[in-house]
């Protein structure tokens, strides 16, 4: 008989995995669960031949020493391949190498696309990761609020994080999101370059880099690249003194582009790509230009430098800096990325497995080698503290980053769906005044009109 408990034992256990595994899919279909006629039919048969034997289920359990089933959380993330989401699956086999009671699986889909209707079904991850626009999320009251459950925890909290990574995600004072990719812009470039040009040391200002870049220019390249987007416009428009709206950053109704700030910024590259020293194009293709020789130094972000990197193979020595300083003397920066979301509609159980892989996540090793694996800076600030100084000395684009992060004059990129809009007319206005298609003084009178009307409600969808 105890031959007969322990296989009924194991027999039980494996369709309970399968019961809890099946949920969880890597091919984006809908969950499959072990149907209720199925499991109970089975729970019947065990009733009955545990009775048989004289044990209870209970007892039974104990007494053959069965190990209770992981909690498993699926966890969907749009990262599909590449170094972060080599990284990602790395790590997340870590977490499951040493916590036997709880499994994380990953599930490569646009989860912030995807999870309000997938929440709306009934059908939600456990764990999502989703960009700053989370308040369509918060209106739709479809994600648990952090904030109940991160009480205590030394990893997850403010005097822990990067300041401008903790306001990240934060709306009415409550942590729907925690940031995991914390994107920054820096500047990286071709030493091997800058040498030949005659430029000792990377520009620390606007107006250093534009000197650098008509030196460059003679060389018979293109001395700078860049993206017409608005987290790459915005660095360079605050270091001149603006702010996204009239309060301030992230503060008030009204936008805050028809200013001395919008009329220096829009200038200033649009007399660069007059002059030939200026290209915009798509990260890729920036990065391409760049290993090719063609381009000099090209604008992009903390995860831009580590495909720098492989692009350029070793063909010449990459430097990188941060975004120089405008007006005010001060280099900005604006923090964007994915971060940890956790859907309503689960077990406590679930919420409380997924917060052990967060604080796993947070802590000092883990944020070390996503940042060595992807080039993001880690958000904590005992991850920054326990970067090797070795590495930072040899990946001087990891460097770069954390000296963004780490800045007072980095802010988080708002999250409202508002300034979603916003931002999309600003990379028109942008293009537009910066290639000649308009002038730079229309460009701005159209980019606050527009703002202003988005701002209030109205769409351009």
């Amino acid at each position: 008989m105890s031959k007969v408990r322990g296989r009924l034992s194991q027999y039980i256990n494996r369709s309970r995995w399968r019961a809890t595994s099946m949920a969880v899919t890597r091919d984006r279909g809908p969950r499959a669960k072990l149907g209720p006629a199925r499991f109970g039919a089975l729970s019947v048969v065990a009733a009955v031949l545990l009775t048989a034997c004289g044990t209870s289920g209970a007892s039974a359990g104990t007494s053959t020493g069965a190990a209770a089933s992981p909690v498993n959380v699926s966890f969907w993330e749009s990262h599909n391949g590449g170094p972060v989401g080599d990284a990602m699956t790395s790590l997340v086999n870590a977490f499951d190498a040493s916590h036997k009671s709880d499994h994380v699986t990953i599930v490569v889909t646009k989860a912030s696309k995807k999870l309000l209707a997938a929440t709306a079904a009934g059908n939600p991850p456990v764990l999502a990761e989703i960009s700053h626009y989370d308040g369509q999320f918060v209106k739709g009251n479809a994600l648990v609020s952090w904030n109940s459950l991160i009480h205590g925890s030394s990893e997850l909290s403010q005097s822990n994080f990067v300041p401008a990574v903790w306001s990240n995600g934060e709306v009415n004072g409550q942590h729907y999101r925690l940031e995991t990719d914390s994107k920054v812009s820096i500047v990286d470039y071709n030493k091997a370059l800058f040498a030949q040009a005659g430029i000792a040391s990377p520009p620390t200002t606007l107006t250093e880099m534009a000197a650098d870049a008509a030196k460059l220019k003679a060389l018979g390249v293109i001395p700078i690249g860049w993206k017409d987007s608005s987290a790459h416009i915005l660095p360079a428009f605050m270091s001149n003194g603006g702010t996204m709206l009239k309060g301030g950053n992230g503060v008030g109704t009204s936008v805050n582009f028809d200013s001395a700030a919008g009329q220096t910024t829009f200038t200033y590259f649009h007399d660069l790509a007059a002059a030939g020293e200026l290209q915009f194009h798509h990260g890729t293709t920036l990065r391409e230009d760049l290993a090719a020789g063609k381009m000099a130094m090209i604008d992009g972000t903390s995860a831009g430098y580590q495909k720098t990197l492989i692009g350029v193979g070793g063909k010449f020595p990459v430097g990188a800096f941060v975004e120089p300083a405008g007006t005010t003397g001060h280099a900005a920066n604006l923090v964007q990325g994915l971060g940890f979301v956790l859907p309503k509609g689960h077990t406590h159980a679930q919420d409380e497995a997924a917060l052990t892989f967060v604080k796993w996540w947070f802590e000092p090793a883990q944020q070390v080698r996503f940042a060595e694996l992807t080039g993001y800076p880690p958000e904590t600030r005992a991850g920054i503290a326990a970067m090797p100084a070795s590495f930072l000395a040899s990946h001087p684009g990891q460097a770069a980053t954390i000296q963004a992060v780490e800045s007072p004059y980095t802010v988080p990129r708002p999250v409202s769906d508002s300034y979603k809009e916003v931002q999309a007319a600003l990379d028109t206005a942008f293009f537009n005044a910066v290639t000649g298609k308009t002038s730079v003084a229309a460009a701005l009178q159209s980019l606050q009109s527009q703002g202003n009307s988005y701002m209030s409600g109205a769409s351009a969808i």
